[in-house]
């Protein structure tokens, strides 16, 4: 019988062989399309692989709160309007989120598919390829080297954060797709009205989506004050952009005013719709330190672009003509203000630095142009081969290969997560934990109710009552931990009907 493992490591030479093989033609029998097609063809089958994983490893706490959401929706109310949570204590869940469009489209997915792991990583990969798409397709309306704008997208489709995101359920990925059709459309060289009102549709889609995505709206900004320096006269295309360009704001202010409401109205704040500056200058040098060092080149760019970003540095100001360094430059500056205000989320999170692709990709094709005029094919090529390599060696062993995925291993396993369920009753309140995120444990387990954050708060008092005691008068039915010293604290016993273990499962009825 053949090992999985060997199936995967086989999978691995034969992508590895057709990818290598077919560069080994370039540049002279190799067009763009085909560059940037067969780069998408190796990182889909490499990601394939891995299709049918459920949410674990790093930010797996925001995999699960984004597929909570899809689910609820899927299951209980399409309504885009109302999106809820499992951590809900006794309420209905509807909470104040980013724009749910990620999590709503994938619970109309999940009507056609039903629920599985594989619908919503590919649904992700899906848009990550279509923003790899429309990054070569912008970059090919700005510039006038297709090849090397195609090589510059298949650069950036392999940067590791990129890589590993791509297939996991958080909506940033959306965000950074529907930036790029909005950048396309707006920089397109026969640009018309219907063009123009997409781009800014695109854009409020990616600012309702994450705020910060409104960031690349400085690039339409710049363009357009550009244009009024040579043509100081109003069109009715200016005031077709300026009315849609205040369209995006108002809906954008207005969907996170409403969020906010409804986060203050129910109380329940799995989402932080809030400013996360550092502490203090200490930290805020330690962690800019670290994102300069190790972050950037390491994750998310990759060792062989962060190469290409500093030719590119270099090519961009020793130009003797660069149209567009006015627009990337403004664009630099607005991400480092974002950077510098949420420095405490990029010290882990390192999917909050993803906005920054919007100006790479500048740098990219610098560096990469510039070694194509020098005639460098060779060191295009090896970066072609080292990028995906890199990326695989970063990502793969650390995050989707080892047995320890970063969830309990009665979660990873799907037979076992199975059995563990069926120990509760399908319409139960639970109290879960302990669970630092208060949202893993109740989406494996595919219940509602309550959530505790770290051992013994249980038996804490609050409010003149033992927190489990509270929760039981509030609906609490089922007590799932895997922290064996609630099971034997006293506090806590005489709440206890049964008890059951599973694994490192314990399954107790709580009196009513």
């Amino acid at each position: 019988m053949i090992k999985s493992l060997d199936i995967k490591s086989g999978l691995f030479l034969l992508t590895g062989y057709f990818y290598f093989y077919k560069l080994m033609k370039w540049p002279n029998k190799l067009n763009a399309k085909r560059i940037l097609f067969y780069s998408i063809i190796v990182f889909i089958l490499v990601h394939i692989i891995y299709i049918n994983l459920p949410p674990c490893s790093i930010h797996v706490w925001r995999q699960c709160n984004t597929l909570a959401v899809a689910q609820n929706f899927y299951e209980e109310d399409l309504n885009i309007l109302e999106p809820r949570v499992d951590r809900r204590f006794e309420s209905d869940g509807i909470t104040g989120t980013a724009f749910p469009i990620y999590e709503w489209l994938l619970a109309i997915i999940y009507k056609i598919t039903g629920v599985h792991y594989w619908s919503h990583r590919l649904f992700s990969l899906i848009i990550t390829i279509t923003a790899t798409v429309f990054a070569f397709l912008f970059l090919k309306s700005i510039t006038s080297n297709t090849i090397a704008a195609s090589i510059t997208s298949s650069l950036l489709l392999w940067s590791p954060e990129f890589f590993y995101h791509s297939i996991n359920a958080i909506p940033d990925i959306l965000a950074l797709c529907t930036g790029f059709i909005s950048l396309y459309y707006y920089s397109k060289r026969d640009r018309n009205k219907f063009s123009i009102v997409l781009s800014l549709v695109f854009l409020t889609l990616s600012g309702l989506i994450k705020m910060q995505y409104l960031m690349i709206g400085v690039f339409h900004l710049v363009e357009f004050i550009k244009s009024k320096f040579e043509n100081r006269k109003l069109v009715k295309e200016d005031l077709l952009i300026i009315s849609a360009g205040f369209f995006c704001l108002a809906v954008v202010y207005s969907w996170y005013n409403y969020s906010l409401h409804l986060i203050e109205q129910s109380n329940l704040r799995d989402f932080g719709i809030e400013i996360r500056s550092a502490s203090n200058l200490q930290a805020a040098f330690a962690t800019l330190r670290k994102n300069l060092i190790s972050d950037f080149p390491e994750l998310v760019f990759g060792f062989a672009n962060t190469l290409v970003i500093i030719i590119g540095c270099y090519a961009s100001f020793s130009k003797k003509s660069n149209t567009y360094l006015i627009h990337f430059s403004a664009l630099l500056f607005i991400y480092c203000v974002y950077h510098f205000l949420e420095l405490r989320q990029m010290d882990v999170h390192h999917y909050y630095m993803m906005p920054i692709y919007f100006v790479v990709i500048a740098l990219l094709y610098n560096g990469v142009e510039f070694l194509f005029k020098k005639g460098r094919y060779a060191i295009i090529l090896v970066l072609l081969i080292a990028q995906p390599i890199l990326a695989c060696i970063r990502i793969i062993p650390a995050r989707w290969a080892k047995s320890d995925l970063g969830i309990s291993q009665s979660f990873s396993d799907k037979s076992k997560l199975e059995k563990l369920k069926s120990f509760i009753p399908v319409d139960a309140k639970i109290v879960a934990g302990p669970d630092e995120s208060g949202c893993i444990y109740l989406y494996f387990l595919h219940k509602k109710g309550f959530g505790y954050e770290r051992a013994n708060q249980l038996s804490e008092i609050k409010e003149g009552k033992i927190l489990l005691e509270s929760y039981i008068s509030r609906g609490a039915t089922y007590l799932v931990t895997t922290n064996a010293s609630d099971v034997t604290n006293d506090s806590l016993t005489q709440y206890f009907e049964k008890a059951i273990q599973f694994n490192e499962f314990y399954i107790i009825q709580l009196k009513k």
